[in-house]
């Protein structure tokens, strides 16, 4: 189930509600709420994936890179529906990523939703550290009003715990404030993967970065985000330990991992269930109290019908195998040229069909039911 925000955002955003807190505090809150891994995902494989294509780019050594795009601040709107925290599946968010040009991106997001019948409750944009926000794709999915989620890059972590870049997150942090929205800053996604060790170093260095980078969005007042710790799914696999990487619930505000069907045949021992994918995970976040999303799912084409048919499971597997997860994002992208799948719902007129179908189950239609 879906929980308001913390306690450190504005007053147009009322705190995160935790299980243990009395209904009638929840009640109140209502009332004045505004009505290099295998394994890994494809965003990993450069350390500042950018906007502006799906080619990963280098991180880039400047301090202070350029702003590249500005805009005036939005008007100040809520219109999520915040749910009384409880033990019975009340749906999911379903959000979306598109891949392609910039120019492109726009179109593909809407042509899809006019083909659902339904908007998308979550519009997920990828950033590179030296990206400025907000950009175009950033504003696209405000004015249509969906719930904004950046997933920023990050880069040396040491350099960020000592300082040297702290005038670009300010400005960054700044950009944030003034959309005057709810946003959800997934800050240094897959940290845990080898692909970004050599500047991510470690579990630690990683929670002293993204400390500092938070303290920092605090300073400038940018309390309308909400901080989304998104791991890869194999974090919580036995063996692992996520505590290492993981800031404390006190600093973190959306729990996240990302996972793929890496199988290109339902018979290979990597074709996976929607739902074991994410059951390790589901099980060690369940316990935080915080809300749950999926940052990023995806499936290539197998035999004829195979991805189709993984789809159309994911609704029932929320609802059976993961009913604490408050959001889901699909990864449309198409990533063959990176050695991964093709992860895009129309590769095929039966994937497409699948989508659309699952679109308009009342399980993924949390916000407008």
């Amino acid at each position: 189930m879906r929980y308001p925000l913390k306690g450190t955002m504005s007053a147009t955003f009322p705190p995160i509600a935790r299980r243990s807190w009395t209904i009638l505090i929840v009640l109140a809150v209502l009332a004045t709420a505004c009505t290099g891994d295998s394994n890994a995902s494809p965003a990993t494989t450069s350390s500042s994936t950018t906007t502006s294509t799906t080619t990963p780019t280098s991180t880039s050594s400047t301090t202070v890179p350029p702003t590249t795009e500005s805009s005036a601040p939005l008007a100040s709107t809520d219109p999520w529906a915040i749910d009384v925290p409880g033990d019975d599946f009340d749906g999911v968010l379903l959000g979306f990523a598109t891949g392609l040009t910039r120019a492109e991106r726009a179109p593909r997001f809407r042509q899809i939703e006019a083909d659902a019948g339904r908007p998308y409750d979550i519009g997920h944009v990828f950033h590179a550290w030296d990206l400025a926000i907000p950009t175009e794709d950033d504003l696209m999915h405000l004015e249509d009003g969906r719930l904004l989620m950046i997933s920023w890059n990050g880069t040396d972590t040491k350099e960020i715990v000592a300082g040297d870049h702290d005038e670009w997150i300010r400005r960054q942090a700044e950009g944030v404030r003034d959309l005057d929205r709810r946003v959800l800053l997934r800050w240094l996604w897959e940290m845990d993967g080898n692909r970004r060790r050599a500047w991510v170093h470690s579990g630690p260095d990683y929670v002293a970065a993204w400390n500092h980078v938070r303290s920092i969005f605090a300073e400038v007042g940018a309390t309308n985000a909400e901080w989304v710790w998104c791991p890869n799914e194999f974090l919580f696999a036995e063996g692992s330990d996520p505590e290492v990487w993981y800031p404390g619930d006190d600093e973190v505000d959306w729990l996240c991992a990302d996972g793929y069907n890496w199988g290109t045949s339902v018979a290979s021992p990597d074709w996976a269930d929607f739902g074991d994918i994410f059951r390790d995970f589901h099980e060690w976040a369940s316990e935080k109290d915080l809300p749950i999303i999926i940052g990023e799912t995806g499936v290539g084409e197998a035999e004829p019908g195979a991805k189709a048919d993984w789809i159309r499971t994911i609704p029932d597997r929320l609802e059976t195998d993961l009913p604490e997860v408050d959001a889901l994002v699909w990864f449309d992208i198409d990533f063959t040229d990176f050695g991964f799948d093709d992860f895009r719902v129309d590769t095929s007129p039966e994937s497409y069909d699948a989508w659309l179908e699952i679109s308009n189950d009342d399980r993924l239609n949390a916000v407008q039911r």
